[in-house]
């Protein structure tokens, strides 16, 4: 298993992308719970190589979506309106 990255500073709009180890610690869920959520395609993911890397703006939408009683949906997290914001 690979470190995770030290410099966790944004590269111009580019936030760091996250590890499978890194999103099951924030998430306090497995790392197979993980993959089981990608399998789901309940959670994006980005493939680099043989990494399996996320997004944090589509890891937060992921956690409002499962907020209970949480009326948004992923797409509207995502529309171009709410990127400006």
């Amino acid at each position: 298993m690979t470190e995770p990255d030290r410099d966790q500073q944004a590269v111009g709009n580019i936030e760091p992308l996250l590890s499978v180890d890194e999103v099951a610690g924030l998430l306090r869920i497995s790392e197979s719970g993980v993959y089981r959520l990608i399998r789901r395609e309940e959670l994006c993911c980005v493939k680099v190589g043989s990494r399996t890397l996320f997004e944090q703006p589509e890891l937060r939408a992921f956690i409002a979506t499962k907020r209970k009683g949480s009326t948004t949906s992923t797409e509207e997290l995502r529309s171009p309106r709410n990127e400006a914001a």
